[in-house]
């Protein structure tokens, strides 16, 4: 017949992978297994003989016991779910039992603590309840939204951001294809056709966009991605993917390269730019031998502006340049600010004659004009240099030299006036002739 420890040795001996424990009536340890030791990392000799008052026990099987020990003792039972840390293991969500250990007779020996570990029953549990609450839940928070489609490209599933991206109801979309619902894509464009016969090839896209204009017209720049699905047996199934508005992003980096290109002050073309351009006409012209023109216009004296009226009446004037140089080109002319006070109208495919026309036509306007700051008049007049440009040319050095040099001639003849690289210049030879003949008499 087995003595009472015999009993209580086999109960803990011999319940698999459970955590056992085993006290006597007066709530001391007499018994553990090795799974119970290899959780707290303790050794048998840790525990025997320790209650659940004390500080070794407290550590460990005393940390387990929530339901008093009396009521176990006098027969009842106990069992409570909860996570609880373990030094070796870690967090983890364990069914904890108390039971009544009993001889043959009935008579109550104890307590048999019992530990199951229901950590990856408890993920799993909560996994497959929680996943399409949780997936909702994400994708209610982040600015994309989330699609489906099924094999004939139709959409099957929509998250809620999609309402508030795209202003239509999820109910209209769903069953309906995308091309149906925004027809507004430019069919014709490289990037569209890609992007179907991807589709058509059931192949992964990424960075898609097309447009979506709102009931109040405005418009939407929408971005998707997208990867296929296939069922088990390699069949293709649809699509899922996510798409996101980029219409606040892509405004900026419109705003960001106007802003690279364009003067702040004027808003014009900026120097950079007009080089880019120019380098574009001196290259078309050298391939298939087209007229173009340059024409560069400073504005004389801007020094003694800014020194008499000030900064301020300085960019005033300058301002007021710019639009009224606007009335004077063709829509397809470059207007640009190239320097402090120096402007350029580049004029593509364009014969001398008429660039020269536009360059008096400038100079006159100018001469014209009346200028104020403060109640004050401006006065203000430019010298502006016209450079053709053509097979001849050779490279954008060339050009701006030219017009640097007869721009210079001008301002050293006085100014105020227009000059063609390469032509002389009549103006100042009239004025030339008028002084030596008042010297003369």
């Amino acid at each position: 017949m087995r003595s009472d420890r015999d009993e209580r040795d086999a109960i803990a001996a011999g319940m698999g992978d459970d955590m056992l424990c085993v006290l006597d009536t007066g709530q001391k340890c007499v018994s553990v297994n090795g799974a119970f030791l290899r959780a707290f990392d303790k050794q048998e000799q840790d525990l025997l003989g320790h209650s659940v008052s004390d500080n070794a026990g407290r550590d460990s099987f005393g940390g387990l016991v929530e339901a008093p020990l009396e009521s176990i003792l006098a027969g009842e039972s106990a069992s409570t779910q909860r996570w609880r840390d373990f030094p070796q293991l870690g967090f983890r969500y364990v069914h904890i039992t108390l039971d009544p250990v009993r001889d043959a007779d009935g008579a109550v020996l104890g307590a048999c603590l019992r530990v199951r570990d229901l950590t990856d029953a408890r993920l799993s549990q909560e996994a497959l309840e929680k996943s399409e609450q949780r997936f909702e839940d994400f994708a209610g928070i982040v600015h994309d939204w989330l699609f489906e489609l099924d094999e004939d490209l139709r959409f099957v599933y929509l998250s809620a951001r999609f309402e508030t991206v795209m202003e239509m109801p999820r109910a209209h979309v769903l069953g309906r294809r995308r091309m149906e619902l925004f027809p507004g894509e430019d069919q014709a464009s490289a990037v569209t056709r890609n992007h179907h016969r991807d589709l058509n090839r059931h192949l992964a896209f990424e960075g898609y966009q097309f447009n979506r204009i709102l009931d109040d017209g405005s418009n939407r720049c929408i971005r998707m991605s997208g990867k296929p699905v296939f069922d088990e047996n390699g069949h293709f199934r649809g699509y899922r993917g996510v798409a996101r508005d980029m219409t606040e992003s892509s405004e900026l980096e419109k705003r960001l390269a106007h802003l690279a290109g364009h003067d702040a002050l004027t808003g014009l073309v900026n120097r950079r730019e007009f080089l880019q351009r120019l380098q574009r006409i001196v290259d078309t012209a050298g391939e298939d031998g087209s007229e173009h023109g340059l024409c560069y216009v400073d504005v004389d004296r801007f020094r003694m502006i800014n020194d008499r009226c000030g900064h301020s009446a300085g960019d005033e004037l300058l301002i007021a340049l710019a639009d009224l140089l606007r009335e004077h080109i063709r829509r397809r002319d470059t207007l640009a600010r190239v320097g402090g006070n120096a402007f350029a109208i580049l004029m593509e495919h364009c014969s001398l004659a008429r660039i020269e026309s536009v360059a008096q036509a400038v100079h006159e306007a100018v001469g014209g004009a009346c200028f104020e700051h403060h109640g004050e008049s401006v006065p203000c007049s430019v010298s502006v240099s016209v450079v053709p440009i053509g097979a001849t040319t050779r490279c954008v050095d060339d050009v701006l030299v030219a017009a640097d040099r007869a721009c210079y001639a001008a301002k050293s003849a006085g100014g105020d006036r227009v000059l063609v690289y390469g032509k002389p210049d009549r103006r100042a030879a009239r004025e030339r002739r008028s002084r030596r003949s008042k010297i003369t008499d």
